[in-house]
């Protein structure tokens, strides 16, 4: 029999196999700290300041406990978080039809993927940036193309050559506004400059840490094109990353295109619950957009004072250049401070820190401080 497996055949692909193109598909690495590897350094998480991750450093609002504990678990969730979504319409200033919710940010890129790139296709991705996005676009057999900007040129975006391969009508383009890990921020005429240039493109506009920008520009309105998808997350802004909730805000069609792609109640009634009442308490919000940008001044001037060429961007993070990333991490966490290693990014040497609360950001400083000192790591 031909086309046998065993001794003098030829294999023959299983109909259990899975595609080709997941074969070698790791992981995206993210930020935070797993248990193991607190472990292996005799830690616990109460021990150590997590500033791998960006989001609101003053926990979730008072609100969003007490709606936790009310919540009905016992039935199945609202499928179209109708109520969640008119509170967002509402708050957002677009129709409810225009919003859809998802597990988080996350799901919704993959989500966009699966409803409009098809084996073959290509994706343009301004870099360095997010992996999921290249992850999503290949799980779905399309190749991401990506266009990095430069350390050299801190980090600002390839705006000319983005335009030249939209020349080439990628079915799909992602662009995080501000920038993950880099913090750089388009303005509007640069966005629409070229959403212009790619007129057949769908734009993936990643918003997710607009909320800490501190003087961001109108981009609702955006939702309201047909080539163009906004991202949010609720999580960093309100600090849910633990509940998991994004929406995207679009146009009719694309939000029914992927809730036809969407699995069933996949933003839980917790998590419903918690986004109502974290958009009712606005107040819990601007404090701690004001604990953030005062933090992050003071941590920009600290780090340039040690001697680090500081990445500021305008986003709830800074990206610095450290010389070996993975090491300065070590050194870091054996100290109590996590920070983002960006070799992921492919940016080995730099790391990512988000900014937390003014006493916390001090705790960092100080041991970066003895890191420095102590640890003989370069100061690039």
């Amino acid at each position: 029999m031909s086309g046998v497996g065993g001794p003098g055949g030829t294999r023959r692909a299983c109909e259990k196999d899975p595609r080709p193109e997941l074969r070698g598909l790791a992981p995206c690495p993210h930020g935070s700290i797993g248990l193991a590897e607190l472990a292996a350094y005799g830690l616990r998480p109460e021990d150590v300041v997590d500033f791998s991750v960006s989001s609101n450093p003053l926990g979730p609002s008072p609100r969003v406990r007490e709606a936790l504990l009310a919540a009905e678990v016992s039935r199945y969730p609202d499928d179209e978080a109708t109520a969640l979504r008119r509170a967002l319409a509402e708050s957002v200033g677009l129709p409810p039809d225009h919003l859809l919710l998802g597990n988080g940010s996350a799901e919704l890129i993959w989500l966009l993927a699966l409803a409009y790139l098809r084996p073959g296709d290509r994706a343009l991705i301004l870099g360095p940036t997010f992996g999921e996005y290249a992850r999503a676009c290949r799980i779905a057999g399309a190749e991401p193309v990506a266009v990095d900007a430069r350390p050299e040129e801190s980090f600002a975006p390839d705006l000319e050559g983005a335009r030249s391969l939209l020349g080439e009508r990628p079915r799909l383009a992602f662009l995080c506004n501000p920038n993950n890990p880099t913090g750089a921020y388009l303005s509007r005429d640069e966005v629409d400059a070229l959403l212009a240039a790619g007129p057949e493109t769908l734009f993936v506009i990643d918003e997710a840490y607009r909320a800490f920008v501190e003087a961001p520009w109108p981009s609702a309105d955006l939702a309201e094109r047909g080539n163009v998808a906004l991202l949010r997350s609720l999580t960093k802004d309100y600090a849910l990353a633990g509940l998991r909730l994004g929406y995207v805000a679009a146009r009719p069609e694309v939000v029914d295109a992927l809730r036809t792609v969407r699995p069933p109640w996949s933003v839980n009634a917790l998590a419903q619950a918690a986004g109502l009442a974290a958009l009712a308490d606005e107040a819990h919000l601007a404090a701690s957009r004001a604990e953030v940008l005062a933090a992050r001044r003071y941590l920009i001037e600290a780090l340039s004072e040690l001697g680090f060429r500081v990445h500021a961007g305008a986003a709830n993070f800074l990206l610095i250049e450290v010389g070996d990333a993975r090491a300065f991490r070590a050194a870091l966490l054996r100290r109590g401070c996590c920070v983002r290693d960006c070799a992921s990014f492919g940016l080995p040497r730099f790391v990512r820190i988000g900014v937390r609360t003014r006493e916390e950001c001090a705790r960092l400083v100080e041991a970066v401080r003895l890191t420095v000192d102590g640890d003989s790591l370069p100061v690039v």
